[in-house]
């Protein structure tokens, strides 16, 4: 879920999204740092059947970038997963970074 900032100042489900990433953010860490989770811990997680590997779309930012710290400036690219947009205040969160936003692309431009 990505986090919209109102023109207002409001942040929408900015709790639950803080939540869910502070959750994830523990549990990579307790993996990174020692075991697995063992049979207690996965006691009450939901058992998934006859799984395969998918892929869904997220929601990102595409246009031309330019000061970035690793693509030629001027650019096209697609951003990472997009998790803050504020537009009305200038800037986007993705996975990797702020950006900073120009003016939007018009119609024409898409």
């Amino acid at each position: 879920m990505s986090i919209i900032i109102l023109p207002n100042g409001t942040a929408l489900h900015m709790d639950q999204e803080l939540h869910l990433l502070t959750q994830l953010q523990r549990d990579i860490a307790r993996i990174d740092e020692g075991p697995h989770p063992t049979t207690k811990d996965l006691a009450d997680a939901p058992i998934l059947e006859h799984w395969s590997l998918g892929m869904r779309m997220q929601p990102c930012l595409t246009g031309e970038v330019y000061n970035h710290p690793k693509l030629r400036t001027g650019a096209k690219t697609v951003t990472s997963q997009l998790f803050v947009f504020a537009p009305h205040h200038g800037y986007a969160r993705t996975l990797s970074r702020f950006y900073r936003l120009g003016r939007p692309a018009t119609d024409t431009e898409r």
